[in-house]
């Protein structure tokens, strides 16, 4: 009994190699077919019935999907053609190799080393990006196309993972702490001084007398007037502005050191280091008559 498995691989150099390892372990070179796409609707066949060498092509015409299914015969259903064709037309290479059942673990073990890409995965990949199933009349992608194509999805592609860190930044702003407001009023309150005043009475008085009259009071004998005026003293105001008091109003800058405390955030990226059986999904293979 014989068996068919069918890998694809990102790289043709991959298939390559992976082709001629199969070939050491004692299967037939007329077993072992690299299929890629190679111009326009043009499809390149390396290796298989009558060839030795993976360096020289042979070139196919037409739709790569009858084209597998005139390689693969009834050993690989509908589906699985149209998942092979459409990673060929991409650029992938598509190696199928048809082994004894003996020499299958042996062809799977040459898959697995050389990163041959798990199929299911690679159709979801597809289909993220808008793929909905093998055209047998889209153009083959240029180099270009399976350069970009293989940067995406390609084993050899590199992943960034960035390691975020969130950086605690201190600024400072203005804000109104508060104050004071001054006003200023006039306002009225009664006061009182004491203050002592000098009046001036005139008083008459008459004493009796008897003796002889000077010569002085000889010539007041006659008529005169005398006027003695009174005179009193009375309290005058006023009011003198003094400063008795100053409000100072100001401001006086301090400066303090405050501790500012919370919480930033930081992407921490681990890796692990994962066992040889568990880095490769064995591809697909599919029992065929022998």
């Amino acid at each position: 009994m014989s068996t068919t498995i069918v890998g694809i691989f990102d790289r043709f150099e991959q298939a390559q190699r992976a082709a001629e390892q199969i070939e050491q372990s004692g299967i037939s070179p007329s077993n072992v077919v690299i299929t890629r796409g190679h111009e326009g609707n043009e499809y390149a066949v390396y290796g298989g019935e009558g060839s030795q060498t993976y360096t020289e092509p042979r070139h196919v015409k037409g739709g790569v999907s009858g084209f597998f299914e005139q390689l693969f015969g009834t050993d690989v259903d509908e589906q699985d053609r149209a998942v092979f064709s459409e990673a060929a037309r991409r650029g992938s290479a598509v190696l199928r190799v048809t082994a004894p059942d003996d020499q299958v673990a042996n062809v799977v073990a040459a898959f697995e080393r050389f990163d041959a890409v798990d199929v299911d995965q690679r159709v979801a990949e597809y289909n993220a990006t808008g793929y909905t199933g093998y055209d047998a009349s889209a153009p083959v992608y240029t180099t270009e196309q399976t350069r970009a194509e293989r940067d995406q999805f390609g084993a050899d592609r590199e992943v960034a993972l960035p390691v975020i860190e969130e950086q605690l930044k201190v600024d400072k702003r203005e804000v109104r702490r508060g104050g004071v407001r001054v006003y200023s009023r006039v306002t009225e309150r009664p006061v009182e001084e004491q203050v002592r005043l000098r009046e001036e009475h005139v008083t008459v008085e008459r004493r009796p007398a008897n003796r002889a009259v000077t010569d002085a009071e000889r010539d007041t004998l006659k008529d005169s007037e005398i006027v003695v005026t009174e005179s009193a003293e009375e309290a005058i105001t006023s009011k003198e502005s003094r400063v008795v008091e100053e409000v100072i109003v100001g401001k006086q800058t301090s400066e303090r050191t405050e501790t500012v405390r919370d919480t930033v955030r930081r992407t921490d990226v681990q890796v692990e280091q994962l066992d040889a059986d568990r880095t490769t999904a064995a591809p697909r293979s599919k029992a065929a008559g022998g």
